[in-house]
């Protein structure tokens, strides 16, 4: 297995969201659902909108890539260095609230990362033990990748680019043996395919890419004036086949049944099916901040969704927040992301 030691071996190692304000119930399968609150993106049609929407061909999706036993081939651990001072801590342990990704031995794509929060902020010194105290296993080589803290109460590890595709990953805690923590996170999951969906505010036409390949084309429309859509990196989160969304108002109130609902972000940005709006996608941005897509497409999207399939959205004017979910994270640059490591073997 490779080895990436505390943050790595070496270098391996509502403007913004579909609502605020409104409340949403809905019937969820696959992936967990929580409480929540969101919205549709219920739209005015545009005065000049065409009777019918008009899409691109779709491009048919090849089978899925299977990987091969060299593609799960390991590589030999890379150790950082020959001396590693033995880890002690006097203090009280920190307390674990909540762990990502919560599913052991699950499958996701390609944007999950690992991300633990504690109950009340760490100090710096013991950043670095829990840090060290925390080995990544991978079945592939990473490249760069780094434990980092985006705030006092949350550690996060991941590559800088995106996981490999068929990838199998643990992370093997000692910190209970070191009383650093109150207990020992399970940490383990497998990458599928490599599947992503980028949006331009620009086109609004949808590109989605299954391991390297352009598989279809998805014309899109993004939230409108007033309510854009974050630009950036997100994950999906969740996974509803019908959700009701509503906004009570008093601007704009809504109450929705939205068929092929993804969440992206908790505070309530979806990706999902507008039959309503179809004669708007690919032309004009007219949502409440959710990705709307025509029946048909949401359909074929979420059968074929993971949890952390990145979702990338670019050129709407407004950038997505880090807490905004485990997959904002991806948006910290990397030299941010280093900066905020605590122990540099």
């Amino acid at each position: 297995m490779l080895r990436l030691v505390g943050l790595g071996a070496g270098m391996l190692a509502l403007a913004l969201v579909c609502v605020v304000s409104g409340v949403a119930l809905g019937f969820s399968s696959s992936l967990t659902s929580t409480g929540d609150s969101a919205a549709a993106s219920i739209v005015t049609p545009s005065p000049d909108a065409p009777s019918s929407a008009v899409a691109p061909d779709p491009v048919d999706a090849p089978e899925p890539v299977v990987a091969n036993a060299d593609d799960l081939g390991a590589e030999p651990a890379r150790i950082p260095s020959s001396v590693i001072d033995p880890i002690a801590w006097d203090g009280d342990p920190t307390y674990v609230s909540t762990v990502y990704p919560s599913t052991v031995k699950g499958l996701y794509g390609v944007g999950v990362l690992i991300k633990i929060e504690f109950a009340s902020a760490v100090p710096d010194e013991l950043k670095a033990l829990l840090e060290r105290a925390a080995v990544v296993e991978a079945t592939k080589p990473l490249g760069a990748a780094f434990w980092s803290w985006p705030d006092d109460n949350t550690m996060a590890f991941r590559p800088r680019e995106f996981w490999p595709a068929y990838t199998s990953v643990k992370v093997d805690f000692a910190w209970k043996k070191y009383g650093l923590s109150d207990y020992n996170p399970t940490v383990k999951f497998r990458i599928g395919r490599s599947q992503t969906l980028t949006v331009s505010a620009n086109n609004l036409v949808g590109k989605v890419k299954r391991d390297g390949l352009l598989i279809r084309k998805v014309p899109t429309s993004l939230g409108k004036p007033g309510w854009e859509t974050a630009s950036g990196v997100k994950t999906i989160m969740e996974r509803y086949e019908v959700k009701r969304m509503i906004n009570p108002g008093p601007i704009e109130p809504y109450d929705v049944m939205v068929p092929y609902a993804l969440r992206l972000t908790p505070s309530g940005e979806f990706l999902h099916a507008a039959p309503w709006n179809e004669y708007n996608l690919g032309q004009y941005s007219t949502s409440h901040g959710c990705t709307n897509l025509s029946y048909d497409d949401g359909q074929w999207f979420y059968e074929r969704a993971l949890e952390g399939d990145p979702v990338i959205t670019k050129g709407t004017g407004v950038d997505l927040d880090y807490y905004e979910g485990p997959g904002a994270l991806w948006n910290i640059d990397w030299d941010t992301w280093t900066a905020n490591s605590r122990w540099l073997p």
